[in-house]
């Protein structure tokens, strides 16, 4: 089973986040990494997810050759090395479900370049390939230093040591398999109506849409009707949607939150060798490329969510140098463009 909690105990790490489909952004931060480890600089890429999904023009969408190299680069240089965390818009792509916000709808552009991918010949990687990539991301880093890394932030429903080792153990495979089977006590054409009405959509036409399905025999083209199982009470996937999906002190006020961290940090350091003082998380927008919620998160941008977005930064963490607050880390903080340079929307994808 894949480790979900992964531990960093010596060595620098460069975080990176939410990158959102720009190669331009990706490509200079994926070289400067490389250029930094050959000189010895630095240790481990760690990219703190939601490297997918662009909002802009799909020639401007660069996601899944993004994906590719960063499964290139794990291949050449190791998982220990490449570091890849999951976020909420890799998150769909496990279990067949669509994401939306407002009129622009994520997964479909993403689904649809997955099955192109399969139509291609001597290719390194399938989707059976892509999504089996996705399913074996982990969900947090600890370090000796006493930061914890993740996608999101902190979650008031992880707060824990129970919670931290269910996310620990958590096993897509499990859930996949749990939906299906309770999918397969009902009549599924039944289903597919009330999805049907429900939406006011034929179903086949949002299989076809969402999934990029060929069509009523392709194997995933029940896939939608997942989600009528994989949510509940407690369930362990409600538990990774809250992790993945908090808006951080945007649902419950910035007092609030700041006890949602100590609690989530003190969960974390319970399960460790070395206590968590300080998270590092993106998913959030953020002036300036940066900001620190209280002394206990750091919150970064690397390209999209940093407004403006040339004030993009990237960390360097010294992964066994003990930090004490989030203050600590702004020294090791770097612009991922020169102020000279014009940050690209529309990059090329060509390397």
């Amino acid at each position: 089973m894949s480790q979900r909690i992964l531990d960093l105990n010596s060595g620098t790490a460069m975080v990176i986040t939410d990158l959102h489909g720009a190669w331009d952004a990706y490509r200079r931060l994926r070289d400067t990494f490389l250029v930094e480890r050959a000189k010895g600089s630095v240790d481990y890429l760690v990219i703190a997810g939601d490297l997918i999904h662009n909002e802009g023009l799909e020639e401007a969408d660069a996601s899944l050759d993004m994906l590719l190299d960063v499964m290139t680069l794990q291949a050449a240089l190791g998982k220990d090395r490449v570091i890849m965390l999951l976020g909420n818009h890799e998150l769909p792509h496990i279990y067949g479900l669509t994401l939306a916000k407002g009129a622009v709808e994520y997964t479909p552009r993403f689904e649809a370049s997955l099955t192109r991918l399969d139509q291609r010949y001597q290719v390194p990687f399938k989707r059976k390939e892509v999504t089996a990539f996705l399913a074996s991301l982990p969900f947090y880093v600890r370090t000796k230093a006493g930061v914890l890394i993740t996608h999101a932030g902190a979650s008031s429903d992880v707060s824990s040591l129970k919670h931290v080792e269910r996310l620990s153990n958590l096993n897509h495979d499990d859930l996949i398999g749990m939906a299906d089977r309770e999918l397969k006590k009902f009549d599924v054409a039944s289903l597919q109506r009330g999805y049907s009405h429900f939406t006011g959509v034929s179903y086949e036409e949002q299989a076809r849409h969402y999934l990029s399905v060929s069509g009523t025999d392709d194997p995933r083209y029940n896939e939608l009707l997942r989600v009528l199982f994989l949510s509940g009470q407690n369930t362990d996937f409600d538990l990774m949607w809250s992790a993945l999906f908090t808006q951080n002190e945007l649902d419950v006020g910035e007092s609030a939150y700041l006890k949602t961290i100590r609690a989530f940090l003190q969960a974390f350091s319970e399960t460790s060798l070395h206590e968590q003082r300080v998270l590092t998380a993106g998913h959030i927008s953020v002036k300036d490329g940066y900001c620190e919620v209280g002394k206990q998160q750091l919150r970064l941008a690397s390209f999209t969510h940093a407004f403006p977005r040339r004030s993009a930064r990237y960390l360097l963490l010294d992964c066994e140098k003990a930090v004490q607050s989030s203050t600590d880390l702004v020294a090791g903080l770097r612009p991922v463009f020169e102020s000279d340079q014009v940050v690209s929307v529309a990059p090329t994808k060509s390397a």
